[in-house]
């Protein structure tokens, strides 16, 4: 840029981080008694990925993932938290990365970025510096742009160990220190 930016703004609203999901109405009794039955967490993880036959244990548990959980303060100062973090571990050729790409797409607020030439940084924040103002700024990852979302790193056991340990605090205390 040769100039200096400019905005003039006409309007000013807050948002909360999750503005950006459509919020459906409330359910129906219909929906309720659907919920009840027995088979419909099971029918809900076959329509999961519905063209990768099996792998409903997975499925299950990708179902998870994307409902989330409930976050607790049982006392004052202790946070459990909601959100669940899972592995898919498993022979080459076994639907693993095609189910972490139906996640991905499926869900509202997702990032998908592979293990192999990943970094600890890459995944977290870095520090880079504004090549017109020279101020040190805060660049966010994948795990910082899936906030409040899922993170698909595929390839895992292609990133070194330092950069793995590099997203240990993400991953348990959902921070960055």
């Amino acid at each position: 840029l040769l100039t200096d930016t400019y905005l003039e703004a006409h309007s000013v609203q807050l948002l909360s981080k999750t503005d950006d999901v459509t919020n459906a109405n409330e359910p129906t009794e219909e929906e309720i008694e659907r919920l009840r039955d027995l088979e419909f967490y099971s029918l809900m993880a076959q329509s999961l990925a519905p063209e990768i036959y099996g792998h409903e244990d997975v499925k299950k548990a990708l179902l998870l993932l994307l409902v989330g959980g409930v976050e607790l303060a049982p006392k004052e100062g202790l946070r459990i938290r909601g959100n669940l973090n899972i592995c898919l571990m498993g022979d080459p050729g076994v639907a693993k990365s095609q189910l972490l790409g139906f996640v991905d797409r499926l869900s509202p607020r997702s990032q998908y970025t592979t293990g192999r030439g990943s970094s600890g940084v890459g995944l977290t924040a870095s520090v880079m510096k504004d090549p017109l103002t020279g101020e040190m700024t805060l660049e966010g990852g994948a795990l910082i742009l899936a906030d409040q979302g899922v993170c698909c790193i595929d390839e895992f056991d292609k990133m070194t160990e330092f950069d793995r340990t590099a997203i240990h605090e993400v991953m348990e205390q959902q921070t960055i220190s």
